[in-house]
């Protein structure tokens, strides 16, 4: 081979900066290279020996070292030069330059070690033989001594077949079970590769080649360094065999009324295994009807041909006139080799339209007055050109308005919908919906009549998920219905009427909660509910079901709020007598309800404590109910000993908001258990038995005590001016003493006072059995005086006994 020498591998220089150009540097060879020639590169590409050069040309790249075809080469070797620099009056004597020599110092104009690696060239289809000016490894020989040459020879294995054609060696297609081959072969008949007619480029295959002993096996060496591996390129020359083939199947294009689309290769698509797409030609034989072709950079412009390279592109356009009819234009497809393909390209026009994307209503909460208007209830599109979608309000609200900025308006756009600047304002408290019909308008369509719809949601917690059990009475409680904030914010009892019951059932009511007489509901207050006096009773039929989806709709209406539509979802399920064992079953709830109560007055209105919020869940007992009021000491109408005579508030009853679970209250059924009530009835007259001798023991112990005791032998019986009854100086330790604080001295209307302003006078109350220690004050004044008070006893009449 040969190669330039260039100024990276030779340069010389001197220090005359100031004038370089003037300074020639001139190589004079002293000693030429023994393994090749130094030549000089013609303006033809020939060559001719040179003894002496210039930096210059070493710089233009002219001056080349030849490589000369010498067996004692072997596989590498080194050659040199020596020469001597001149530019006048220096000089530089005796240099050497230095050349390596060998076969695996590749580089762009021989990319393989071996002798010959060149590829081939193949028509598609057709086959090429691979002789030995195409693959030739026969200088691996020179890695070997001489001598031993003649024992050795080349071998080639395919590792990589190639992928679109096959390799024959003599009649035998090369295989990855049999994949060698040997230089002999190769040289002396060649090789054969076949195309295998594919629309394809370029193929190849890799092989190793490698020194074998002569008469033995062919195997490649263990060690890599003794192997050589290339790959060989094949180049396929393409055949135009194909004719174009038009992939979409309905070639067309949807277009809006005066619009201009671009074509894509969705729309129309024609490929070609032989041509690129820019040899694919369409030319237009008849024109649109409605419109024009048009190229990007020139849309004013009729074409009537371009290529599938430019549809790709999307620069086709067709511009619509602003007609409704749709249209078509033929065309023809070719690649120039060819016949054309004729087809019909359709137009269809659409005409601009207004869609409403959002039209969910609009929803208020009850006890409010406005809600926002805003995109997520009310929004639009257009597939034209003006994009600016107004709404005018062809009929107001019946029972509010419409507000922008707290004004009323009747048009708006979706601008104002998107900022929110947009709210209805209810101005009737007298339903439970509202609407208005409005128009949507761009300026080149609308879409009239259109109606928004507004509800107004209960303010209420209904239960979620519950499961009520089929064919026994379920009373409703706090629990499946709550509506404690309503009633705060309307200071009354909010009423459910009754808009239809369930599929399955009915809403009872009964007259008190322990009645089990219901009688059908037409409507019910929350107090009903809080006191469990609704019911649902369900009789659905579920014979081969397991649960039945069934829903009770009710209006709720309260006091100086609007009415508002709600709807409570249940599961009916079977009744399990297991499962449910008592009257009283807890059933899953929803989370808990805060606790506050609220005040019910006689009248039926509702007095809402807001400030109160009671933490106990604790239920009073029914001994606590039954004596409530009583006082402890005997009739609630007389005054204790210790009580003051106060103003007491107007009556009312107190329902507090507990957080109480479900509660499903089942009444025995004609195929209840009988001991459910035969065992009640004995533990009931068991407790009658020990009350009656209780009683009897007492009242024979109380006589008893009245015969032994005389109402004249009493010796505590003195006057209360007696002078005993100043010499008693000193208490006893038996006696019970209690020391009476005064709430305020002057507070002269208090009962304890009066009964002891007199010093002298005897309390009723005191007994022959106690002595009461007293402190007595006057006038404001602290007097501690101590007196032990000595009372007569009463006699006791008949059925009378201290307490």
């Amino acid at each position: 081979s040969s190669r330039p020498i260039t100024n990276e591998d030779l340069q010389a220089v001197t220090n005359d900066v100031a004038n370089p150009s003037n300074r020639t540097i001139t190589f004079n060879v002293v000693r030429h290279p023994k393994l090749g020639r130094l030549a000089r590169k013609q303006s033809d590409n020939s060559t001719v020996d040179i003894s002496t050069f210039t930096q210059d040309m070493v710089d233009r790249k002219e001056v080349i070292y030849i490589q000369t075809p010498i067996e004692l080469v072997g596989w590498e070797a080194v050659d040199s030069i020596t020469f001597s620099v001149m530019s006048l009056p220096a000089s530089i004597d005796s240099q050497t330059f230095k050349i390596d020599i060998s076969y695996e110092n590749k580089g762009p104009e021989h990319n393989t070690v071996l002798i010959k690696n060149t590829g081939a060239e193949v028509t598609e289809g057709e086959s090429v033989v691979i002789d030995e000016y195409k693959l030739d490894a026969s200088n691996l020989m020179s890695k070997l001594p001489t001598p031993e040459r003649g024992s050795y020879e080349v071998w080639f294995q395919v590792t990589d077949l190639p992928q679109h054609g096959v390799i024959v060696v003599g009649e035998r297609n090369l295989t990855q079970e049999k994949p060698n081959f040997s230089q002999f072969i190769v040289t002396k008949y060649g090789i054969v590769y076949s195309h295998d007619n594919s629309e394809t480029t370029h193929d190849s295959f890799v092989f190793g080649a490698w020194l074998n002993p002569k008469g033995r096996t062919a195997q490649q060496p263990q060690d890599e360094k003794d192997v050589v591996v290339e790959r060989f390129n094949i180049t396929v020359r393409p055949v135009n065999d194909q004719p174009p083939v038009l992939k979409t199947k309905t070639p067309g294009l949807k277009v809006v009324q005066g619009d201009r689309v671009a074509i894509g290769p969705e729309d129309l698509r024609v490929e070609d295994l032989d041509d690129p797409p820019e040899d694919i030609t369409f030319s237009v034989i008849s024109k649109p009807s409605n419109g024009y072709l048009a190229l990007r950079g020139g849309l004013n412009e009729s074409v009537v041909a371009f290529t599938q390279a430019q549809i790709n592109n999307r620069s086709v356009y067709f511009i619509h006139d602003g007609s409704s009819a749709s249209g078509v234009f033929y065309f023809s497809v070719t690649d120039g080799h060819h016949k054309p393909v004729y087809k019909l390209f359709n137009i269809d026009v659409s005409e601009i339209t207004i869609t409403l994307l959002n039209y969910t209503g609009l929803s208020l909460q009850q006890g409010k007055t406005v809600a926002a208007l805003t995109q997520d209830n009310l929004a639009a599109e257009t597939n034209g050109k003006s994009v600016s979608i107004h709404y005018m309000i062809t009929k107001p609200p019946s029972f509010g308005k419409i507000l922008k900025e707290n004004q009323e308006v009747t048009h708006f756009t979706q601008e104002d919908l998107l900022a929110g600047s947009l709210a209805y304002h209810m101005t009737s408290l007298s339903s439970a919906e509202d609407s208005f019909e409005f128009t949507a308008f761009t300026l080149e369509a609308n879409l009239t009549g259109q109606l928004l719809n507004i509800t107004v949601r209960p303010l209420i917690q209904v239960a979620q998920g519950l499961k009520i059990p089929n064919g026994i009475p379920v009373r409703l409680n706090t629990s499946f219905f709550n509506v404690f904030e309503l009633a705060a914010i309307s200071d009354s009892d909010p009423v459910f009427e009754i808009m239809s019951h369930p599929k399955f059932g009915k809403v009872v009511q009964t007259s008190s909660k322990r009645s089990r007489k219901f009688v059908p509901a037409a409507s019910f207050t929350f107090q009903e509910v809080m006191q469990e006096k609704i019911a649902l009773e369900l009789n659905g039929n579920m014979t081969g079901v397991e649960e039945l989806n069934d829903s009770l709709v009710f209006v709720l209406k309260a006091d100086n709020v609007q009415p508002a539509k709600g709807e409570f979802y249940f599961t009916v399920v079977p009744y399990n007598p297991v499962a449910i064992p008592s009257t009283k079953s807890p059933v899953p709830t929803t989370s808990p309800i805060p606790q506050t109560p609220v005040r019910i007055f006689r009248n039926g209105t509702a007095s809402p404590v807001p400030s109160t919020v009671l933490h106990s869940t604790h239920q009073p007992s029914k001994n606590q109910q039954k004596f409530k009021g009583r006082n402890r000491w005997g009739n609630s109408n007389r005054t204790s000993f210790f009580s003051t005579t106060l103003g007491k508030p107007p009556r009312t009853e107190e329902f507090p908001f507990r957080n109480t679970p479900v509660r499903v209250e089942s009444y025995p059924q004609k195929t209840s258990n009988p001991l459910l009530i035969i065992l009640p009835l004995l533990a009931l007259l068991v407790l009658i038995i020990i009350f009656v001798v209780v009683v009897v023991y007492f009242r024979h112990h109380r006589q008893r005590k009245q015969n032994t005791s005389s109402p004249q032998e009493n010796p505590f019986s003195v006057p209360p001016n007696s002078e005993s009854h100043s010499s008693l100086t000193q208490r006893s330790t038996t006696i019970p003493t209690v020391t009476v604080t005064p709430l305020n001295p002057t507070y002269s209307a208090s009962p304890v006072l009066g009964r002891f302003l007199a010093s002298n006078q005897a309390s009723p109350y005191d007994t022959a059995d106690s002595n009461v220690l007293v402190s007595s004050w006057s006038n404001g004044s602290l007097e501690p005086t101590s007196q032990i008070i000595h009372t007569v006893t009463p006699t006791l009449q008949r059925n009378q006994y201290w307490v």
